[in-house]
């Protein structure tokens, strides 16, 4: 009777055995890579600043403050976008707080000025920036779109 059931299941070890690690070696060196990656991009640093740049929204009556600290990049823009739209209301006033922004180029100025109007009107949108040269690009694509800006270097609006 136990020569009709044939081989045992082991005899098929060495198929799966030696091509595993070869196939799944690599995938799992990448997978433990980009989680190292990102845990290391999520410490804040030894001063204790983030890491990442960062969007912080505030409210206050009609008024609602949106700052970003940090460089004016694809990911800080699509979280920008989520929370103007997540407080979007065409009768209140935005004020977007940019005098922490480290870096910013020509298209991230201009993907900025499209996320601000999609969610507000441009009369009702006040725009706080620093003199630094790296928001020459957001500055001129806020003034072709109509944003007033405000330059101050002091943390009082």
């Amino acid at each position: 009777m136990a020569a009709l059931i044939g081989p045992p299941i082991f005899a098929h070890l060495g198929h799966w055995y030696i091509s595993l690690p070869v196939f799944m070696g690599p995938v799992l060196v990448l997978a433990i890579a980009l989680k190292l990656q990102t845990w290391r991009e999520g410490r804040p640093l030894a001063d204790g600043s983030a890491r990442r740049a960062g969007v912080k929204v505030t409210s206050v009556g009609e008024c609602t403050t949106v700052a970003v600290v940090g460089s004016l990049d694809y990911p800080t823009l699509v979280d920008l976008e989520v929370k103007l739209g997540a407080v979007n209301s065409l009768g209140s006033e935005l004020v977007l707080d940019l005098r922490d922004v480290t870096d910013a180029d020509t298209e991230s100025a201009w993907l900025l000025c499209d996320a601000v109007g999609r969610a507000y009107r441009s009369e009702n949108v006040k725009a706080l920036m620093g003199a630094a040269p790296a928001l020459d690009a957001v500055r001129g694509a806020f003034v072709a779109e109509g944003i007033s800006i405000s330059i101050s270097s002091g943390r009082e609006p």
